[in-house]
């Protein structure tokens, strides 16, 4: 039996750290670049929140923006509703995806 490193199997070990140095960078590079923007943006969110002591939870940035009239009108209720500068950035440029989306989907038609 391997020896243990506090009460963990020593070849468990190092099999899930060579695992880790690899899937770490091997995730990053199947992401689009909005997906990593998105990934990042709620680690920074959520190092803020630690930081200031708050317990928040995390939404996911959505991957594919909607161009329904209720994805807009979800989008419009949470600008009302943002608190910071950078959860309003976001959802405005969230908005204006879904506008351009359905304007792009519309001229399609």
């Amino acid at each position: 039996m391997a020896v243990s490193i506090n009460g963990k199997n020593r070849a468990a070990v190092v099999l899930g750290r060579q695992g880790g140095k690899k899937g770490g960078p091997a995730r990053a590079a199947k992401l689009t670049p909005e997906q990593r923007s998105a990934s990042a943006r709620n680690a920074v969110q959520a190092r803020w929140a630690k930081a200031k002591g708050e317990s928040r939870k995390i939404v996911p940035a959505a991957t594919a923006v909607g161009a329904s009239k209720k994805d807009l009108h979800l989008c419009l209720k949470r600008i009302k509703a943002a608190t910071n500068e950078n959860e309003l950035r976001r959802l405005t440029e969230e908005l204006q995806r879904i506008v351009f989306h359905s304007q792009y989907r519309n001229a399609e038609n």
